[in-house]
């Protein structure tokens, strides 16, 4: 996506999605929050729950608090796109791992969104090094913000605040976008995976898998998953052969995405729900999602 920005405003929307899943190929939104801020004040919000194709999962409806019968009579998304767009309108979405939200938004209206978008999540790993994660939820017990719930008006009200307090830290240590990202690439050390070592000795250490435990499943469709394993540790990622309480993300291939859809899981994949019910810092991505996330 090109509409990504990095800026110090007053003015814009916070948006949030709920969804059956991390794929926007597979899985479908089912509830949609937004606030519209105005010199750094709440002024407007919309809340919608969706009503998806598909069954919600037993997983979701435990990390989400959404059921199949909060949903049953609610709209389906192609039905309220015109009311989001207008309530978006052309402001700055802002948003923590926005490219997630902005994704299925665009897969389900059929039509990319103009609105150019910033990500809570990068500028709390460049203000709050300190942290080993950075998810909101993080980032509520470091910050003492409103108790993150995965419900969608409620993440953007502590997305609202996370920015607040990021543009306060970074005024008062005399930051400036261009002092958090500098550029500047380091020789990365560590990585011992047994056939699998980089290739490539300048690594961006801002990247999305960079210092990220990743766990590979299935048959890949485009690539051979040793090439795709590569890639992650070129990119300073950190390979593993089963999923741990160190796992990040588990990358499925798509054949394996597609089973789940039929209510068939693998063991990984039970593993890696568990532990994130359990509060770790772990994503499950089909391949699809795992190449635009290589892409952007």
């Amino acid at each position: 996506m090109s509409n990504y920005v990095r800026r110090i405003i007053d003015d814009y929307c916070v948006l949030d999605t709920e969804t059956t899943g991390l794929s926007a190929y597979y899985d479908e939104i089912i509830e949609v929050g937004i606030i519209r801020v105005r010199n750094n004040v709440i002024v407007d919000q919309y809340s919608q729950l969706i009503h998806p194709e598909n069954p919600i999962d037993g997983f979701i409806t435990s990390l989400t608090g959404i059921t199949n019968e909060m949903v049953s009579n609610m709209p389906r998304i192609e039905e309220v796109k015109a009311d989001i767009l207008s309530f978006i309108g052309e402001d700055i979405i802002i948003g923590h791992n926005t490219s997630f939200d902005m994704r299925f938004l665009e897969e389900s209206f059929g039509e990319p969104l103009p609105n150019m978008y910033m990500d809570t999540m990068q500028f709390a790993r460049k203000v709050y090094p300190e942290l080993k994660h950075h998810r909101l939820s993080d980032l509520c017990d470091y910050l003492s913000l409103t108790t993150n719930s995965h419900r969608s008006l409620a993440d953007c009200i502590t997305t609202k605040e996370l920015y607040d307090a990021i543009k306060a830290k970074m005024e008062s240590d005399n930051l400036r976008i261009e002092d958090l990202w500098v550029k500047e690439k380091r020789s990365h050390k560590g990585i011992d995976i047994s056939s699998i070592v980089p290739t490539e000795f300048e690594i961006d250490e801002d990247g999305f898998f960079y210092g990220k435990h990743v766990v590979f499943t299935g048959k890949l469709e485009r690539m051979l998953r040793k090439d795709a394993m590569q890639i992650i540790v070129n990119l300073g990622g950190i390979l593993d052969n089963s999923v741990t309480k160190e796992t990040n993300y588990l990358i499925l291939g798509d054949n394996d995405y597609n089973v789940i859809l039929k209510g068939e899981k693998s063991s990984k994949h039970k593993k890696a729900e568990e532990l994130k019910l359990k509060g770790q810092d772990i994503e499950i991505l089909d391949e699809n999602t795992f190449y635009d996330l290589l892409e952007g």
